[in-house]
C-alpha cells in the first residue's frame, strides 16, 4: 500500500497490507495500491501504466501483477492488469469493480472504505483464479453496457482478421517469421476481442473467415513473387540459399537501449499490457 496522498487511515492501511501479503504468499500474485494527490496532467490509465512498468508489479515469469491507482484531486482512478491476470480480470470486470466497489464510497469522501472494499473484491477475484469464459465476458460486457452493434463490430474486427490471418498464411508458406508474428498479433488479438464482445456471431462469422484468409494467404505465399518478396526482405535483399525460417526484416546492428527505469525492489519484475479499466467519481 502506497498512500502518497495520505487519505487512508492507519488501521485500514495495515489491514490492506496484510491481505496483500497473504495473497502473494498463496499464489504469488502482486497487487500494488497507490494513491496520489495529482495525476500531473496525465490520464489515470497512462499514469498507472507507467508506474506499473517502472515498479515491475507481478512475477516476471508469469506477469501476474495488478495495480490500483487513485488520483484524489483529479477524481479519477485506474486498474492496470498484467498479461497473466487478463483472463481472470478482463476489462469489463475491472470496470465493474471500479463502479460497484471503489467509486460509490469515493463520492462520499470515504477513501479508506472505498479502497478497502475494492481491494478486497480484487483479492477475491485473483485468489479464485477463475478464467472467465467468452459467455461470462459477454454477460459482464452487456451488463456494463460495453457492447458493439453486430453490424459495426463484425466489419471492424473483420478488417484486422483479413489482413492478419492472410499474413499468417503467407508467413507459414514462405517460412518467414515477420509476417507470421505480425499476423498473429494484428489478426489474433482482434479475433479474441470479438469473441469476448459478441461470442456467438463472431464464432460463426469471423472464425471461419479467419480460416479462409489463412488458407488464402498460404496459397498466395506459394506464388513466386510473394515468396521472393518476403524471403529477400529476410536476407536484407541479398541472394543466397534459403529453406530455413527468417524474420522477414533485415537485422540491425547493436543492442537496443534500456528504458532507464528500474523496477521497485519490492516487486517481482512483471510488465503491464493485459488490460484494465478506469473510472471517475
Amino acid at each position: 500500500m502506497n498512500d502518497f496522498a495520505n487519505v487512508i487511515d492507519p488501521a485500514t492501511e495495515a489491514a490492506i497490507d496484510g491481505r496483500l501479503d497473504q495473497l502473494e504468499q498463496l499464489n504469488s500474485a502482486e497487487i500494488a495500491v497507490v494513491t496520489v494527490q495529482s495525476l500531473n496532467g496525465m490520464t489515470a490509465t497512462d499514469y498507472a501504466n507507467r508506474l506499473f512498468k517502472e515498479w515491475g508489479v507481478g512475477q516476471a515469469r508469469v506477469d501476474n501483477g495488478l495495480l490500483v491507482l487513485v488520483g484524489i484531486d483529479d477524481r479519477e482512478m485506474a486498474i492496470e492488469v498484467g498479461y497473466g491476470l487478463e483472463g481472470v480480470l478482463p476489462d469489463g470486470l475491472a470496470g465493474q469493480v471500479i463502479r460497484e466497489n471503489f467509486t460509490p464510497k469515493f463520492k462520499a469522501g470515504d477513501y479508506s472504505g472505498g479502497i478497502q472494499d475494492g481491494v478486497q473484491r480484487l483479492i477475491g477475484i485473483v485468489q479464485a483464479n477463475h478464467i472467465l469464459t467468452p459467455e461470462e465476458r459477454q454477460a459482464i460486457n452487456e451488463a456494463e453496457g460495453v457492447t458493439l452493434p453486430y453490424w459495426i463490430g463484425i466489419p471492424f474486427f473483420g478488417i484486422f482478421v483479413t489482413i492478419g490471418f492472410g499474413m499468417m498464411g503467407i508467413g507459414v508458406r514462405t517460412k518467414t517469421g515477420f509476417p507470421l508474428l505480425f499476423g498473429s498479433l494484428f489478426g489474433g488479438m482482434p479475433l479474441l476481442m470479438s469473441l469476448g464482445f459478441m461470442f456467438t456471431i463472431a464464432l460463426f462469422t469471423l472464425l471461419p473467415w479467419a480460416i479462409f484468409m489463412f488458407v488464402t494467404g498460404y496459397r498466395l505465399g506459394g506464388r513466386e513473387r510473394w515468396r521472393d518478396a518476403f524471403r529477400d526482405t529476410g536476407r536484407g535483399g541479398s541472394s543466397g540459399s534459403s529453406g530455413g525460417w527468417t524474420m522477414g526484416t533485415s537485422s540491425s546492428s547493436g543492442s537496443s537501449g534500456s528504458s532507464g527505469s528500474s523496477s521497485s525492489s519490492s516487486f517481482g519484475g512483471g510488465s503491464s499490457g493485459g488490460g484494465g479499466a478506469s473510472g471517475r467519481w
